[in-house]
């Protein structure tokens, strides 16, 4: 299909094992694939582990989180993609600057960029908490950029990109339109070309990693012609 450029979902914690990610890796290299990024299946229980007020939970978690740092190294993957607490928040927004900059932490000394993707229902859905963050974190603070997640949140993706700036180093790509808030690039009314300019200005040079669900898809062939369809539309 063309595709060099991945990021690997983990669905299960068998899938972290030695062996598993060995299997992986043989076959990136037989095809020429690069995992750019890892998105862990635990990601629903981030909110009771990393971000309760229960600080042996974090501990124990954050034990859990360096499988997914090992992982990423045996597959030269840049970056692991949290989620983070969920709404209503039940601790004020400097704890979970404290706690996500810890966890930063842990991965630079695995060699692994801990990014906070923007998500629906999340503390991070509003691009003004993500900007308290980055103030308070400082350039540590990355993000991956979702467009189905802000469009979900009601916001305009190309403002939220905008205020982001340049902590934008990995972006997840679908389509949208009226009724639809997840399509394959080109079934939608995004203007990618408009979106990389904003990143282009911003000094972002991201990753554009088509995310989109199994439901969006009959054929491995569309995902073919909506690759090259962004390509076409980002160059």
């Amino acid at each position: 299909m063309g595709v060099t450029e991945l990021e690997i979902f983990f669905n299960t914690s068998s899938e972290l094992n030695k062996k598993y990610i060995k299997g992986l890796r043989s076959s990136l290299r037989k095809y020429g694939g690069k995992v750019r990024s890892i998105h862990p299946y635990s990601s629903m229980m981030e909110p009771f582990m990393f971000f309760s007020n229960y600080e042996r939970r974090f501990n124990d978690m954050m034990d859990d989180y360096k499988r997914y740092f090992e992982a990423a190294n045996m597959l030269d993957a840049e970056l692991i993609v949290i989620h983070g607490d969920k709404l209503p928040a039940k601790t004020p927004d400097e704890k979970y600057f404290e706690r996500f900059n810890r966890i930063i932490e842990c991965g630079k000394k695995e060699g692994v960029i801990v990014a906070q993707e923007n998500v629906n229902l999340h503390r991070s859905q509003n691009p003004e908490f993500l900007c308290r963050m980055r103030e308070w974190i400082g350039d540590d603070c990355k993000f991956v950029f979702d467009i189905k997640q802000a469009v979900r949140a009601s916001y305009d993706p190309y403002d939220f990109a905008q205020r982001l700036g340049n902590a934008i180093i990995h972006v997840h790509v679908s389509d949208n339109n009226a009724s639809n808030t997840c399509l394959l690039p080109g079934r939608g009314t995004m203007d990618y070309g408009k979106l990389k300019k904003i990143l282009d200005d911003n000094g972002c040079d991201p990753a554009w990693i088509i995310e989109v669900y199994r439901t969006n898809f009959n054929e491995g062939d569309e995902i073919r012609k909506a690759l090259k369809l962004l390509g076409d539309m980002t160059k």
